[in-house]
């Protein structure tokens, strides 16, 4: 998984080339990247609803990409049962994130159908 925090509308659960998977099937991988891209775009519809929610959560959004920008530049000196320990954490970062965004955007949504 690549994470970058310079651009905006990085994809927070892309995947790394094949050589940094940790046996990941094919097709969890591109569930992984479909769903990060989902999550971008859910990100940058909030900012259509609540700048400040979306200032908040591009902030939060950034902060995780650094962290994980951070472990992408170490994991190939890693062993794999590190990174195996260590990955799976990063990933559900990027989840419980995702998840927050869906759950802000709902709400806001929802109020105004009210």
């Amino acid at each position: 998984m690549r994470y970058e925090a310079a651009p905006a509308h990085a994809n927070v659960g892309a995947p790394a080339p094949a050589s940094a998977e940790i046996a990941q099937p094919e097709s969890e991988t591109e569930l992984n990247q479909n769903r990060a891209e989902q999550c971008r775009k859910e990100l940058d519809v909030l900012k259509l609803y609540s700048k400040a929610s979306y200032t908040k959560y591009e902030a939060q959004y950034q902060a995780i990409a650094v962290k994980t920008a951070k472990y992408m530049e170490i994991k190939d000196s890693l062993g794999p049962d590190l990174n195996y320990m260590v990955m799976p954490a990063y990933q559900f970062q990027i989840r419980e994130f995702c998840f927050r965004v869906k759950t802000r955007l709902s709400e806001l949504v929802l109020r105004q159908a009210r």
